[in-house]
């Protein structure tokens, strides 16, 4: 009987020694980048939402953008598309590549990002549909903010990307983005690309934010000129 039990904790033990060797899964949360400021590329993964976006920050060129849903099953990426700029035929598709992440540098395929932050320290960090306007302090949702249409902000700790696209007919609308600080109430987001005008990028945008019955008040100027006063709700409300 004791020669049994030893047998057992051994077993026991080599199999945790085994499992302690195995890969854990990649972490994709947070922002990753690569390239020179006049092809810089920036990746937000928030949540199981994904964006990407390429553009030229001293020339204020943007390249292009995409994003969907992204999922890590052993050392497999698997991202599903919902806009393409460059390529529409995209939307819909989902693509696997091997992922790996090893001193805050992540690899997939054979490209290799640098960690740009890892979700924090900003306050807004997740996928957001704009789902309404205020008016006098009292809000009006729209009746069908999440589809055929989209408008998503994702952000990171430091990064934020947003787009407007339509789903049935894989048409990319617009984009813009660049970083963000939450402090004392305030939300600025520092412009890097905005595909509707040129002028926008390099301004530094005040903001109030506050959370509404959990959503998002974003309240203050547009980069073009005019007030806005924004509600947006978490993307993952509005999928349930």
């Amino acid at each position: 009987m004791q020669k049994i039990a030893t047998l057992f904790i051994a077993a026991i033990s080599t199999l945790l020694l085994f499992s302690s060797f195995q890969p854990a899964t990649p972490t994709l949360i947070g922002a990753w980048g690569y390239g020179p400021a006049g092809n810089r590329t920036v990746m937000i993964c928030s949540g199981n939402v994904f964006s990407v976006a390429t553009y030229d920050i001293t020339g204020k060129k943007f390249s292009s953008s995409y994003g969907g849903t992204w999922q890590v099953t052993g050392n497999q990426l698997l991202q599903k598309i919902e806009w393409n700029s460059a390529d529409s035929t995209a939307v819909g598709k989902t693509f696997t590549y091997p992922v790996s992440i090893t001193n805050q540098q992540l690899t997939i395929d054979k490209q290799i990002w640098d960690q740009l932050d890892d979700g924090g320290p900003g306050e807004l960090a997740g996928a957001w549909i704009i789902t309404g306007t205020y008016n006098n302090d009292k809000v009006s949702k729209r009746a069908s903010p999440f589809y055929p249409r989209r408008t998503m902000k994702v952000l990171s700790g430091k990064y934020f990307h947003w787009i407007a696209y339509h789903i049935t007919n894989k048409q990319f609308i617009n984009a813009g983005g660049g970083t963000y600080t939450t402090v004392n109430g305030k939300y600025t987001e520092n412009i890097e690309f905005f595909t509707k005008t040129a002028e926008s990028v390099g301004k530094s945008l005040l903001f109030d934010y506050s959370f509404v019955n959990g959503d998002w008040r974003h309240r203050g100027e547009k980069s073009t000129g005019g007030a806005m006063d924004e509600c947006w709700t978490r993307r993952e409300l509005l999928e349930n």
